[in-house]
């Protein structure tokens, strides 16, 4: 049904009731692709009038019932374009807007200085942010009681679970928009703390930092793709890195490293990639080749080549060597956030790998560390620390796994519960 004059203004002038998402990049397509999937009547608006063309024209329709409008000035000056599903039931009765630009702190907080202007200052705005704090983006707003992180994973099509994150300011009203809204996309909340890497990324950057340092000191792909398919992981890590992208990868790692630098080690080919313009997969070239969206069957030459020139001493490590290296940071990175209290029991960690990660839905992911026992933990924690340097693990930590059961001794020391 074609908008009447008052209600195009009210759209044009960005203050109508809706639902907009600004950001037109790879994540911003497949965040909009995820609302036409479901049949969620969307702006999508980007300052690239053509990445905006290209987003559209990307899209798959989720059925015939659809009407897309010329491209028309947000604000009178954010380039948008509206996609109406006639079969829409749910219209937003307040406007929200989901944003999905560069992951620099500068270009964020400039936007939302705009924002209020632009889609009127009781909308609930909310930031795709995977590292930058929440409650320093919202600074510039006179409302951040109305501003989230609603942080989406990639696949986003293959990922239940988005990651919304309250800011000092952030009223619960807030939150439960957020939350009501993830659940009409068919998606799971998994509502965390404001803190560096949030849950997902806390535990995935020291995992992908690992894979790649283990690839520099002489362990192959194939055999780091199968410890991490035989852990539970839906992929290679190696692979992962190229569907998040090297400069993402880069600007959590660097997160990371900031808050918690005696816990990486940062493996220096990353920045070789990236001076090389393997930034993975949405430009076809990263740890891997793609053609047409497919993996190649091996690592290109020119990361093989970048993990030779950056390899600092090739260590021997068997099979169960490998996966305990690999993944006991994340675990322990699990243990101290529940002592911070970003999250506040060990299930949700479950949600946050088998949602934001696609780890194996079969068995929750705390479950491994029970079946592994504390003495092996601990063995492999002694051994790591003395092979890689890369890590300082937290003795009382240590402590409680000597005496305790690896879920019990997570729980004891982040003092969570265990419901």
């Amino acid at each position: 049904m074609p908008l009447q004059k008052s209600e195009l203004e009210a759209c044009v002038s960005g203050k109508a009731a809706g639902l907009y998402l600004v950001g037109a990049g790879v994540v911003g397509r497949a965040i909009l692709q995820s609302h036409i999937d479901s049949g969620i009547s969307v702006w999508l608006a980007d300052q690239n009038e053509q990445a905006l063309r290209n987003a559209v024209q990307g899209i798959t329709w989720s059925s015939d019932k659809w009407e897309v409008s010329e491209v028309r000035k947000l604000g009178g000056t954010l380039p948008a374009i509206e996609l109406n599903c006639l079969a829409d039931k749910q219209r937003c009765r307040r406007t929200m807007v989901i944003e999905s630009i560069l992951e620099k702190l500068d270009l964020k907080q400039s936007f939302y200085a705009e924002a209020e202007r632009i889609f009127g200052d009781d909308a609930l705005l909310c930031t795709n942010t995977s590292t930058l704090p929440v409650s320093r983006i919202a600074e510039p707003l006179d409302h951040p009681e109305r501003f989230s992180g609603m942080h989406f994973f990639m696949p986003v099509g293959d990922r239940r679970a988005v990651e919304l994150i309250a800011g000092e300011r952030t009223q619960s009203a807030t939150t439960q928009a957020c939350i009501s809204h993830v659940q009409r996309l068919g998606k799971e909340p998994l509502v965390v703390g404001d803190s560096p890497g949030f849950v997902v990324n806390r535990l995935l950057s020291p995992y992908l930092n690992e894979a790649m340092l283990m690839l520099c000191r002489g362990i192959s792909a194939e055999r780091i793709e199968k410890a991490a398919l035989r852990y539970g992981m839906p992929m290679s890590p190696l692979e992962l890195i190229d569907w998040i992208g090297m400069s993402t990868m880069f600007d959590a790692g660097r997160a990371f490293l900031q808050a918690f630098s005696d816990r990486i080690d940062p493996a220096p080919m990353l920045v070789a990639m990236i001076k090389n313009k393997r930034l993975g997969r949405a430009v076809s070239k990263g740890m891997y080749d793609y053609q047409n969206g497919q993996r190649s069957s091996e690592l290109s030459p020119q990361t093989v080549e970048f993990s030779e020139q950056y390899c600092r001493q090739q260590i021997e490590f068997g099979d169960s060597q490998l996966l305990e290296i690999m993944t006991i940071p994340m675990w322990i990175e699990a243990a101290l956030a529940l002592r911070s209290g970003v999250i506040d029991s060990h299930e949700q960690f479950d949600l946050a790998m088998q949602g934001g990660l696609g780890f194996d839905s079969s068995r929750p992911w705390h479950s491994f560390f029970d079946s592994m026992g504390n003495s092996a933990i601990l063995a492999a924690i002694e051994e790591w620390s003395a092979l890689t340097k890369s890590m300082n693990a937290p003795a009382e930590l240590c402590q409680l796994l000597a005496k305790n059961a690896p879920t019990d001794a997570m729980v004891a020391y982040g003092g969570g519960s265990t419901r």
